[in-house]
């Protein structure tokens, strides 16, 4: 609501009033009752300011401009979309949640995407036991991102993996550093060679 407290203010038979009634001659302004407070003195400048520059126009039917959709008329689907308006994306849900692997590799990669995995360097930040280096490479601190792609060990891993389908082209290269970016290269390269 615009103003609570002036509205509080206000006498329920004066609430009862059309806007053409209450903007004519300032007759809203004789309406407001009871205690005039700094909180309903403010919102009455406030309001005040706004009403100055409105002109009515008896002769023109009101009309409601639904400012969710672009052609000005409310639909539930354009009222369903501004729900989410200013909404976190969760870029790659999609291809978590409708590929074909079972259940609990799509959960895993679900921690993957946010970053949930127990690995050294979440373990650090929560001040639990872990280990200096990765265990596979001893070359760096164990991520998840370092894991799946930048470990020396899993671009092993890969390259074998797809070497069996003839795609080792896919496998991680050096430069990549993280597995949802290396992942989403996979899955487009993927799907221009099954086209």
């Amino acid at each position: 609501m615009l103003a609570p407290l002036l509205f509080n203010s206000v006498s329920s038979r004066a609430k009862k009033r059309t806007v053409y009634d209450a903007l004519t001659d300032g007759r809203w302004v004789a309406d407001i009752r009871g205690a005039r407070t700094v909180g309903v003195l403010t919102e009455f400048l406030d309001l005040w300011d706004l009403l100055a520059e409105v002109v009515l126009q008896p002769e023109v039917d009101d009309s409601h401009i639904w400012r969710f959709s672009s052609t000005g008329k409310y639909s539930a689907k354009s009222a369903y979309e501004a729900m989410f308006i200013g909404a976190t994306h969760f870029k790659p849900w999609e291809r978590i949640w409708r590929s074909w692997a079972p259940g609990k590799c799509r959960f895993f990669m679900w921690l993957v995407a946010h970053n949930k995995c127990w690995t050294a360097d979440r373990l650090a930040r929560k001040g639990l036991p872990h280990p200096e280096q990765c265990p596979l490479c001893d070359q760096e601190e164990e991520t998840i991102n370092h894991l799946l792609v930048s470990c020396v060990f899993s671009h092993q891993v890969w390259f074998i993996v797809f070497q069996q389908f003839g795609l080792q082209c896919l496998a991680p290269q050096p430069g990549d550093l993280l597995f949802d970016e290396w992942w989403e290269q996979v899955n487009t390269r993927v799907t221009d060679l099954v086209k």
